[in-house]
């Protein structure tokens, strides 16, 4: 661990906006039921009554950025994973969708009583959710700004293994820290980086910037696009390029690191976390 803040700025609450052009969401695709087959050699018998109509895909989303009657804008959290594929495990057998949830929860209880932002938890209760699905809320919503919070891991290769409380486990210290990925297909590419610099600049003052997706081996080789504020080049995560609004994924620490594996499991080292994200979604907003 570089440094630790003990306590995260405010923000100013003067907040100005121009109006924005509608967007429209792609069609989701709806998987067709499949065609009835008869036994081997033999015919099939005509139906004896219709069956269930096949579905119709999702309508289109029309989007537009709400404001709200009290001025604010809408902010999505999305807790990345899910119970059921809960992502990857900590050094310590943590899943990391429980990680991702209890930031979120922390984001949120801050931003609650906001002047400058209302927060919205994109599948709060960690029901299976395609990830088209959670941008998709995120514009019924009318969320201005897209944020999927996840932790790290690591390329395979660095993985050793141990056994903790009688089960095997996968752990590597090689790596420590944060980052912030954004994607050029995203339809606002500026905001999304000018996003990424503020939260980034908030938690570069508590973590290290995780660097080694940077390097160039299979799986990884991410373009640094700001390496003081830890910012990442991903174009075709599905979340950031499939968001009708900006969007930025949030890695909050490598979590198959031993050491931080602990850290990032202490109340006081969550609340940081959250703080710094928080502080950096208002400063967004603030300078509209």
């Amino acid at each position: 661990m570089k440094r630790i803040v003990v306590a995260l700025c405010a923000v100013g609450l003067g907040v100005s906006f121009g109006a924005e052009t509608p967007k429209v969401a792609p069609t989701l695709p709806t998987k067709a039921p499949a065609s009835a087959r008869g036994s081997k050699g033999t015919a099939l018998a005509p139906p004896i009554a219709a069956g269930p109509r096949k579905s119709a895909p999702p309508a289109p989303v029309i989007y537009q950025p709400t404001v709200r009657p009290d001025g604010r804008r809408i902010v999505a959290l999305d807790i990345g994973h899910t119970r059921s594929q809960p992502g990857a495990i900590s050094a310590t057998g943590v899943p990391e969708f429980v990680f991702n949830q209890r930031i979120v929860e922390l984001i949120n209880e801050r931003l609650l009583p906001s002047k400058i932002v209302a927060p919205i938890v994109i599948n709060p209760e960690g029901k299976p959710i395609t990830l088209t699905e959670r941008t998709r809320r995120a514009a019924l919503a009318g969320a201005a700004f897209f944020v999927a919070v996840h932790h790290d891991s690591v390329n395979d290769k660095y993985l050793e293994s141990t056994e903790v409380s009688g089960k095997k486990v996968f752990y590597s210290d090689k790596f420590e820290g944060y980052g912030v990925f954004i994607s050029r297909k995203n339809p606002d590419f500026d905001k999304c980086l000018a996003f990424a610099r503020l939260v980034g600049g908030q938690l570069e003052q508590s973590l290290p910037f995780a660097s080694h997706h940077h390097e160039a081996i299979k799986g990884e080789n991410r373009p640094i696009l700001d390496g003081e504020r830890g910012i990442y080049e991903y174009d075709d995560l599905i979340v950031l390029k499939s968001a009708l609004m900006p969007a930025a994924l949030v890695e909050c620490g490598v979590i198959v690191n031993r050491e931080q594996d602990l850290l990032l499991r202490q109340p006081a080292m969550q609340r940081i976390i959250a703080g710094a994200i928080a502080t950096g979604i208002e400063q967004y907003f603030s300078a509209k």
